[in-house]
């Protein structure tokens, strides 16, 4: 939380109890000051980057006052309920004795920011509003009796109509109502209740079918209002019951220890002194008084309820009516229905969903009277009118009606007048009516009778009727889909259970009913609706009737039995089966409750429910789901035989006639309807499966109701009792903390809600434990058991279908066809449909099987084998099997067109099955399966030369699919077993030849295709198999394999890889190949770390130095490694590479492969270039550090013989890549080298013979562009090596540039000949290349945290550079050899670097420039470090180079060009010292110092100038004003060194005074920055001074200054406080009112004498300058305050007003005036009336006089 400062106890509650002025902590101070400053930014207007930030700010900062406050509360729970447990937690966390915030510190938080909260809720970015909502229900929740009222009496206002200016406000208003209304109604409700009446009549208003946004804020304050309060009657008050059976309490008097907080005297005294504009100062009578009668207020609430809820329906009423009206408008104007996107499905989806909870929670919420009253008007409406096009919602509004149940308390007499009076209405006469108003009653009705219970039964007849008159509509497709929904909303009434909605609401629970209160689940009061057996009768005879009888129908041959018949009976059993499915068990009720012990709860519950019915139900009940899916299963087999051989693809429009004279195979719809009743029998136990979604929506409500103020305070106290082992909190696992002394606060709507949905829970889990359970029966409890063989069958024909459908008892009679066996056997089918034709059919029914996967996940082990053969085309005997045809048959079968169509289907399926997440997860587990899956993948070459041409990309596509989805998932198996180890030897063993022999692919040599695509295209098939073959070997290699595999083997993947290297020139498959050496070399030596007695043996690695020490062979791995790299796009065209789809993925595999991973660059100083792979280093260096020195060092002459063709390469769209690679081999060769040298004979050797001649040679060949991989390249060779390992590069590159760089006492030769300017152009591209290069050994010769690191190789090199290599030596000794080093630089380089800051050449100021910042901060760093040098400042470089930049400007022995490039240098030497110093003493020492410097160069030269210098000229002008701008904003003196901020201002001073108007305005901007960075950092005496600065440069005669000045001045003025600014409004008001411009005195010239004109000259100048001064000031005033009036912002437009005439004042004052008072007028528009009263009606006369514009009639 925030830092508020210590405070005791004592003084947090006796505070200003003995002084009359508390004074607040330094923390508070601070965070008051920093919320005062950033309060313009809350604005709703002001929508700028700072919005969402600050919004978020505000959210957090809110919440940790409540949660302060919950911890607060929760410490004096303690202190009075657990003493011995208080005591102890002081003493453990002493920190908690003064955590206590005073009152009048909680009244000054509130106070800041409940007006920022206020700004916020109603801002224009809907995330800041919501923030807004949010942090004013935390602070509501610290005091309600004081914050609520007048917040809602704000969001009242904006629902006024006639507030017009606030109308904008009102969905942002309705939700702080939302948010505010139970705080509020909890600790004061009288306050809530005598608003009541005026809320509900303000809000009606709010559902407007012209805006959706605002009805849905309407409803959901609504839905939170009739949650809490009921609508009409009388209370039900009942006496507390303090028995917690079930539930726990974690403490006592939580509310009343919340409540003393803000009751302590200093919070009342607090509060006293706030102004009367304070939101928490208004009064309230409603609140205070303590005489009103609370009855009578709720008297007058309930009468008020009891008119809104018929209004409330009328306006329901017409948001159906005009929903109707506009779909009506939409569709007829234009001639088709109107087009949704999937945001507005979702929000109209939720719309209506709030409005069924707003309208269950609003009928069950009200007494008789009023009940009555609402159901005779929804009665009318219902009979009146038809909405077709509402009629969701409509049978939503009927389904609420006729939830609500009345006598209670008799069991037998659950009533429901709701479906009394509406099932008349809505069956009269159906035949009669037209089609429209049939549907819609019919959709009403069927929401009537979704949650009502057994009263249902009353009506059976007239329900019955109506199912009957809508299923027997088969033309009317509408009307018939309409009567199937009846039908499901009947069944599901009747044998689901479900709370009755009436107990929802406290009033109607029996128990303490106190407003607001949180509701409690220790009295339950929770009213089930449980199916009885008439219910379940009812419901047999409704299946019976409607379901059965149809499906015994599909078995009559001798009617007309078509194709729409049997999609219509599919249909209906769809239907049934949503609404049943709760009651259909596996077996019969006495079987399933004979093996209680492993039954789920839904399960037993069920069983024992059916139990209750008649015996004949039992009896269906019993063998109806095992019935259902027989004839399930005896459908898709029917399918699967007319579908595994068919000739040509099918769509729904066919209708060829096969066996039985009918085809269901090839219909579409057909299809889609076995798919989804498949889904249904297998997947789920109830109609109310939606559990999941429904808990996310129930935890979003519980969030506007949560008190986290309570919650804090009840988590603290249990935390620290379950610390202190408390009895109180053993064993609570199994309880719930139950009511507000326990933290809850949520109401009784949602309990219930809770309650429900973990019963819809139970159901959900039941679908998955139920289909485990009766395989454990059927099984036993082993994961390897046998799976009996599958009932699926392609023998199955139509004749036995219907024979099978017409029976009255099911055909499947033997004992183990269970219901299981045939679920398993839908499985097949479903995998059959998966292959079927259509492209619908197999996409729904992918999708089905896969979820059936997580419920029956053992039919996945015993597919893959047959799913991977039919890939493969090897699967002759398995037709049918697992409901997939055999491929290898479908080869034979071409359709008209001569093309294979039906097994390129066949194929798709089958990859799109393999391709499951559950099935891929299988085959990843073993071995043998990873090998099988690995030969199919890389064995498609015969399949894709089989397939259409049109087909080919498509199953490309899905077999690469698989392998991403393998690729992702790909993890190391621990081989444990002999067979683990064979397989995966077979494994590399077959990647290996496929690698060896392009011809050979996955199939037996035998298998030969009958006809095979053109050469090009096999070609091309062929490649991609051996580049996917490539990855799978670098995948499957591990270091186990180079020490325990067969000798043989690892000697073909070595022969393998480099043989790949040479032949694969540029290929993808040779970067998959230098992936592979790199996963060797890397786990060779990570083999060869080991001691002998820990690993298996050492790896061979004598290919890999026969390959090294080859000529030809280094040759062609420096080729590939310039492959490796990614395409020159600079050059043909721009146009990356276009590479297939996976191939990407594998090369940047192999790129990871490449070696091992490591921390470098360490350094902020990251790498320069993109171009430059360090992975090609490291591989290199790895790889000669495991063929040992001898061979190494063969291999270094080729390497870098190599590497030097490389570098002189001729232009190619490669030389790019060419030239980066010898950069690449350099670096690896180097530190492989530097690692194997032991002496300093040994190093020297190799810089002189090897290295440096190399680089000596490449640095000049090589481009100015490339040279940064040098730069990498020369950082990574030496990197953390002690410099006695490069010493004899630093010497090497230090004499390079003294040799090479310019200095300025040559001869300049710009000005000859184009061939001397090319040659010098050269020669300066030169100097560039080695003044850069040099930076990478001055960077590694630093540390990373201090020079001192370089001295010594690091504690984590041990593992990564193998230090037995490296002796360690004394750290004395390295540290004189630091010193040394950096002794020769200092001494050989800096005077040539100083004497060639006037450089002609750009790129060399900025190398010269980065130099001398880099020696400055080394040394820096050297002498803090070690004892070398320290002391003595005759060789610290900073001072020589600090005062040749500072003598620049002055000096004269520069010419005018030499002048600008060393001040160009100095430029870019600051912009170092800002990017890459630290504040802490770069600032101090080198950029304050430079700071006048920076200033004076923006002064251009006087008087007559060439072009060419001006135009240098202006060019260093905007470098510096660049420069400027970033140290006023990028530098922060956040290190405690205040003089330094002096330092600053004593040059803004000085700057401000300078001749020079560009440098006076680039002065008060420079201020403007600074003061914003360092407001919070300022003393006293530095705020005067900027002050002080800003007000004298108002003056001055140049607008550009003045206007800088102004703007500095406005942010100064914003963070002062308003007792000193009203003193300086004062006092310039003053000095403004007497620099008034006066009237001249007509005098004749000859009585003025000269000496009296130039004093009043002289006297006219000063007060100009002090009308100009004292109106900017007033106007900068103004500016500060651009969203609130404080009462000196009207004194002072009052007195700027008079500087507005021609008369009176300059142009510039007067068009700063008048400019001004239009800004303030503009952002103060939206709630000018508020504002407005803060003027006098002089004052408002004289903003009008200025901001008014003139007419002609004025």
């Amino acid at each position: 939380m925030f830092c508020s400062g210590p405070h005791t106890t004592t003084e947090a509650n006796d505070a200003g109890m003995g002084s009359e002025e508390p004074t607040l902590s330094e923390g508070t101070v601070e965070l008051l000051s920093f919320l005062k400053f950033v309060k313009p930014y809350f604005n709703p207007s002001n929508t700028g980057s700072w919005t969402f930030p600050l919004g978020a700010f505000l959210h957090y900062l809110s919440y940790e006052v409540s949660h302060r406050m919950g911890i607060m509360a929760a410490l004096n729970v303690l202190k009075s309920s657990h003493p011995n447990s208080y005591k102890q937690l002081c003493n453990d966390e002493p920190y908690l004795s003064c955590i206590e915030l005073p009152g009048h510190e909680i009244v000054a938080f509130l106070d800041t920011l409940l007006p920022l909260c206020q700004q916020a809720l109603y801002s224009k970015n809907g995330s800041v509003s919501h923030a807004g909502e949010t942090a004013l229900l935390y602070l509501a929740q610290v005091d309600p009796v004081r914050v609520a009222p007048p917040m809602i009496d704000f969001g009242l206002r904006a629902l006024d109509i006639s507030s017009v200016n606030l109308a904008h406000q009102a969905p942002s208003a309705l939700s702080a109502l939302t948010r505010l209304f139970q705080p509020a109604l909890r600790q004061c409700p009288t306050m809530v209740l005598s608003r009541l009446p005026e809320m509900l009549r303000l809000s009606l208003a709010g559902i407007d079918s012209n805006d959706q946004n605002k009805t849905m804020r309407t409803l959901i304050f609504y839905r939170n209002l009739v949650m809490w309060l009921p609508a009409g009657g009388a209370l039900n008050i009942a006496p507390d019951d303090k028995e917690t059976k079930g539930t726990i309490q974690i403490g006592e008097g939580l509310m009343d220890q919340r409540n003393s907080i803000v009751g302590s005297t200093s919070y009342k005294n607090a509060l006293a002194s706030l102004p009367e504009s304070s939101i928490l100062a208004q009064k309230n009578a409603a609140m205070l008084d303590t005489d009103i009668d609370f009855d009578t207020v709720m008297e007058e609430a309930m009468l008020a309820m009891s008119d809104w809820s018929l209004a409330f329906l009328d306006r329901v009423y017409e948001l159906l009516r005009a929903t109707g009206e506009q779909e009506k408008l939409g569709k007829g104007h234009s001639g088709y229905a109107a087009t949704h996107g999937s945001m507005d499905i979702a929000i109209t989806k939720n719309v209506s969903r709030i409005m069924k909870e707003t309208l269950t929670y609003f009928f069950s919420s009200m007494d008789t009277e009023t009940y009555r009253s609402a159901l005779r008007s929804v009665s009318k409406f219902i009979e009146e009118e038809t909405l077709p096009f509402a009629v969701k919602d409509a049978s939503l509004l009927c389904q609420a009606v006729c939830m609500t149940r009345f006598d209670l308390k008799d069991s037998s007499a659950d009533a429901s007048p709701g479906l009394d009076a509406l099932v008349p209405i809505l069956t009269e006469d159906l035949e009669h009516r037209s089609t429209k108003s049939a549907i819609y009653r019919l959709r009403c009705l069927a929401g009537a009778v979704r949650y009502a219970g057994s009263s249902v039964l009353k009506h059976r007849d007239s329900i019955v009727a109506a199912i009957t008159y809508a299923l027997s509509q088969p033309d009317d497709k509408v009307l018939f889909k309409t009567g199937c929904k009846l039908l499901r909303h009947t069944l599901s009434s009747q044998c689901e259970e479900y709370p009755i909605a009436q107990s929802s609401h406290p009033m109607k629970s029996g128990t303490n009913f106190v407003p607001g209160a949180c509701a409690e689940l220790k009295r339950d009061g929770v009213r089930w609706c449980v199916p009885s057996g008439k219910s379940i009768d009812f419901t047999v005879d409704l299946v019976g009737r409607f379901c059965l009888k149809r499906l015994r129908s599909l078995g009559d041959t001798t009617g007309d039995n078509n194709i729409q018949r049997w999609r219509q009976s599919l249909r209906v059993l769809r239907y049934t089966l949503r609404g049943c499915l709760g009651i259909l068990l596996d077996d019969s009720a006495d079987t399933i409750l004979s093996q209680e012990g492993e039954l789920c709860p839904k399960e037993k519950a069920t069983a024992s429910l059916i139990k209750s019915s008649s015996p004949e139900s039992q009896k269906i009940l019993g063998d109806l789901r095992r019935r259902f899916c027989f004839n399930l299963m005896d459908i898709t087999c029917v399918i699967a035989k007319g579908t595994v051989d068919c000739e040509s693809k099918s769509d729904e429009s066919q209708s060829d006639k096969k066996e039985g004279g009918l085809s269901i195979s090839t219909d579409a719809k057909v299809c889609n309807e076995v798919i989804e009743i498949a889904e249904l029998l297998l997947t789920r136990r109830g109609a109310q499966y939606q559990s999941g979604s429904g808990k996310t929506i129930w935890r979003g409500q519980k969030e506007i109701l949560v008190d986290f103020f309570l919650t804090s305070e009840c988590d603290y106290i249990q935390n620290i009792l379950l610390r202190a082992d408390d009895e109180s909190q053993r064993g609570l696992n199994s309880l719930y903390k139950d009511g507000e002394e326990s933290g809850k606060n949520i109401s009784r709507c949602l309990l219930v809600n809770r309650i429900h949905i973990a019963n819809q829970t139970l159901t959900a889990s039941a679908s998955s434990q139920i289909p485990r359970r009766l395989k454990k029966l059927r099984d036993g409890a082993g994961t390897n058991a046998t799976i009996p063989a599958s009932l699926f069958t392609l023998e199955m024909n139509m004749e036995t279908l219907q024979s099978h459908l017409s029976s009255e008892e099911s055909p499947y009679k033997d004992e183990n066809c269970t219901s299981l066996r045939a679920c398993e056997a839908v499985i097949d089918g479903l995998c059959n449909l998966s292959c079927h034709p259509n492209i619908n059919v197999r996409g729904n029914a992918l999708s089905i099987t896969d979820f059936l996967m997580t419920r029956f996940g053992w039919v996945v082990k015993h597919r893959t084998s047959r799913l991977l053969s039919a890939i493969s085309l090897r699967d002759d005997d398995l037709k049918g099997v697992d409901g997939i045809p055999s491929t290898q048959e479908l080869v034979t079968q071409v359709n008209a067109q001569g093309r294979r169509t039906r097994l390129a289907e066949v194929v798709k399926g089958v990859l799109k099955l393999v391709s499951l997440p559950k099935i891929l997860k299988h085959m990843m587990w073993n071995e043998t399966d990873r090998f099988e899956l690995v030969k199919t993948v890389c064995g498609t070459q015969r399949l894709l030369s089989l397939l259409p041409p049109e087909d080919v990309a498509k199953v490309v596509y899905y077999v690469n699919s698989i392998f991403l989805l393998f690729r992702s998932r790909n993890f190391s198996l621990l081989r444990v077993s002999q067979a683990d180890q064979m397989a995966h030897e077979s494994c590399l063993e077959f990647l290996i030849d496929m690698l060896q022999d392009g011809s050979k692919s996955a199939t037996a040599p035998d298998e030969k295709s009958d006809e095979v695509a053109d050469d090009s295209d096999a070609r091309e098939m062929h490649w991609r198999d051996r580049l996917v073959a490539s990855w799978f070997l670098l995948q499957f290699v591990d270091e186990k394999d180079l020490v325990t595999t067969k000798p043989q083997l690892m000697s073909k993947v070595w022969t393998t890889c480099f043989t790949l290297i040479k032949e694969e020139v540029g290929q993808p498959i040779q970067r998959v190949s230098l992936g592979l050496l790199g996963r060797l070399v890397s786990l060779a030596l990570v083999d060869m770390s080991q001691p002998e007695s820990i690993g298996a043996g050492q790896p061979d690695v004598s290919l890999l130095r026969d390959f090294f020490t080859s000529e030809q062979a280094c040759k062609a791995l420096g080729n590939a490694l310039v492959y490796d790299h990614r395409e020159d796009t600079s050059v043909g065209g721009g146009h990356g590479a276009q590479w297939s789809s996976g191939v990407q993925e594998i090369i940047r595999d192999a790129t990871a492969n490449l070696s091992t991973r490591t921390l470098f660059p360490f350094q902020r100083v990251s790498v320069k270039t993109s171009i430059y792979k360090l992975q090609h280093s490291q591989l290199l260096c790895s790889a000669l550090l495991a063929i040992g020195y001898e061979n190494a060092k063969v291999a270094v002459g080729y390497l870098l013989a190599q590497a030097t063709e490389l570098v002189a390469s001729p232009p190619s769209e490669d030389q790019r890549n060419q030239q980066c690679t010898a950069a690449e081999i350099f670096g690896g060769v180097c530190r492989a080298m530097l690692l194997y040298s032991t002496t300093p004979e040994d190093r020297e050797i190799i810089w002189d013979t090897l290295l440096l001649p190399f680089l000596e040679d490449a640095v000049q060949k090589t481009p100015t562009y490339i040279i940064g991989a040098y730069f990498d390249a020369c950082r990574w060779g030496i990197h953390h090596f002690p410099p006695k390992y490069f010493f004899p590069l630093l010497k090497f590159t230090v004499m390079k540039v003294q040799t090479t760089l310019w200095q300025r006492d040559g001869v300049e030769e710009t000005e000859q000949g184009s061939g001397v300017a090319t040659a010098m152009a050269d020669r300066f591209a030169l100097q560039s290349k080695w003044l850069y290069f040099i930076q990478s050994v001055l960077i590694e010769l630093d540390g990373e945290d201090d020079v001192g690191a370089t001295s010594k190789l690091p504690w984590y090199t041990a593992g990564l550079l193998h230090d037995n290599v490296v002796a360690s030596e004394g750290s004395n000794d390295e540290e004189i050899e630091l010193g040394q080093c950096w002794s020769h630089v200092s001494e050989a380089l800096i005077p040539s670097l100083l004497n060639a800051i006037g450089h002609p050449y750009d790129k060399c100021r900025d190398h010269i420039a980065s130099l001398l910042f880099r020696m400055c901060y080394c040394h820096r760093k050297f002498i803090n470090t070690l004892s070398y040098g320290k002391g003595s400042r005759s060789n610290d470089p900073g001072i020589t180079i600090m005062n040749q930049l500072v003598g620049i400007q002055d000096s004269t022995s520069y010419s005018f060009k030499e002048k600008n490039r060393a001040l160009g240098t100095a430029r870019k030497f600051v912009a170092y010292c800002v990017h890459w110093g630290d504040a802490k003493h770069e600032y101090s020492q080198f950029i304050v110092p430079l700071l006048p410097l920076a200033f004076k160069a923006l002064q251009t030269t006087e008087g007559e100038v060439s072009v060419e210098d001006r135009g240098i000229e202006a060019e260093l002008v905007k470098g510096f004003r660049y420069a400027i701008a970033d140290i006023s904003t990028s530098c922060v003196v956040s290190y405690g060194v205040s003089n330094d901020i002096t330092r600053v201002l004593a040059i803004l001073k000085e700057m401000s005074e300078h001749d020079n108007w560009q440098i006076r305005q680039a002065s008060a901007h420079f201020l403007r920055c600074f003061q914003g960075v360092h407001k919070f950092l300022f003393s006293q005496e530095q705020a005067e001074s900027s002050l002080s600065i800003a007000i004298s440069l108002l003056s001055d005669d140049r607008r550009e200054v003045s206007n800088a000045a102004t703007s500095a001045l406005t942010g100064i003025l914003a963070t002062m406080p308003q007792s000193a600014l009203e003193d300086l409004v004062a006092k310039y008001i003053r000095i403004a009112n007497k620099s008034i411009k006066k009237k001249k005195k007509k005098i004749a010239d000859a009585d003025v004498s000269k000496e009296e004109v130039e004093e009043k000259a002289v006297k006219e100048k000063q007060r100009a300058k002090r009308q100009q001064r004292s109106v900017f000031v007033l106007c900068a005033v103004v500016m500060g305050r651009p969203y609130d009036t404080p009462p000196y912002i009207p004194e002072a437009l009052a007195a700027l007003s008079k500087h507005s005439f021609e008369q009176r004042a300059s142009m510039g004052v007067r068009d700063e005036v008048k400019r001004v008072c239009s800004e303030f007028k503009r952002t103060h528009t939206d709630n000018w009336e508020a504002h407005k009263k803060q003027f006098t009606q002089e004052q408002l006369e004289a903003l009008e006089d200025v901001v008014s514009t003139p007419h002609y009639y004025a």
